[in-house]
């Protein structure tokens, strides 16, 4: 992974994750705190040269600093359903890296309790999600399924409700009485999946007041996450019942 958040974020929460730190000499002072973070966790630090951090990014924007880690830790279904969160995100085959890293860091901002995605179809979590989502990867679990559709089914049948976004054609989602358990379904570049928008419980859309169709994933996310957030202010909801596992789709990889 690369970039100064993603670096410093995975230091601070958990270190493990990384192995070695390569850093430009030139800007040692200028990483001095995550230098720092890194001495603190007994992480190997490397100065090494523009060129070599260059080719371990394969070309982005470091900002002078390149850690190499484990393969990203994804979580399980059921880890999720353990933690009984009251708001959870499924994104159905985003493929742009950017996407992806801008809703992860759209659903730590707003409190979710993970983000679903998934195996096929779909960007994992990359070095360039990673930079995109600025940090928050390391903050929000993310659970990488086989079936989405599933994955919902399996939801619901531990009291979430789901809430398919779309294009115009829902109820506006200033007016649709939403349930205090909720699963936001975003789809991809494409759209959402036939069969996974059927196993959605509600349909809203975005009210647009211009010529422009829709908004991105994670703009569209962002609107309606927060919508929620401010209906439900801080009191907190009773957390749904522990989870049924029958049927829920298992990944190994």
């Amino acid at each position: 992974m690369y970039g100064v958040h993603p670096v410093t974020q995975w230091l601070q929460s958990n270190p493990a994750q990384l192995h070695v730190v390569h850093y430009d000499a030139r800007a040692a002072h200028r990483l001095a705190p995550v230098l720092g973070l890194a001495r603190a966790a007994g992480v190997t630090l490397h100065a090494s040269r523009v060129e070599v951090l260059n080719a371990l990014a394969g070309g982005a924007r470091h900002q002078g600093i390149v850690a190499v880690a484990s393969a990203f830790p994804y979580v399980e279904l059921e880890q999720l359903l353990g933690a009984a969160p009251r708001l959870l995100i499924v994104a159905d085959q985003i493929q742009d890296p950017q996407n992806l890293g801008a809703l992860l860091r759209t659903a730590e901002g707003a409190g979710a309790g993970g983000v679903i995605i998934p195996k096929d179809g779909s960007v994992g979590v990359t070095a360039a999600v990673e930079a995109s989502a600025s940090g928050a990867a390391a903050l929000v679990p993310v659970s990488r399924v086989t079936n989405a559709a599933r994955a919902l089914q399996v939801l619901k049948s531990n009291g979430y409700w789901s809430v398919a976004l779309t294009p115009r054609a829902g109820v506006s989602v200033y007016d649709v009485q939403l349930p205090e358990h909720v699963v936001v379904v975003v789809g991809g570049e494409a759209g959402l999946r036939p069969l996974v928008s059927k196993q959605c419980d509600f349909v809203v859309s975005i009210p647009m007041y211009g010529r422009t169709e829709s908004l991105n994933a994670s703009v569209a996310a962002a609107v309606v996450v927060f919508e929620l957030r401010r209906r439900w202010g801080t009191a907190p909801a009773a957390r749904p019942e522990g989870p049924k596992l029958e049927g829920l789709p298992q990944d190994s990889s």
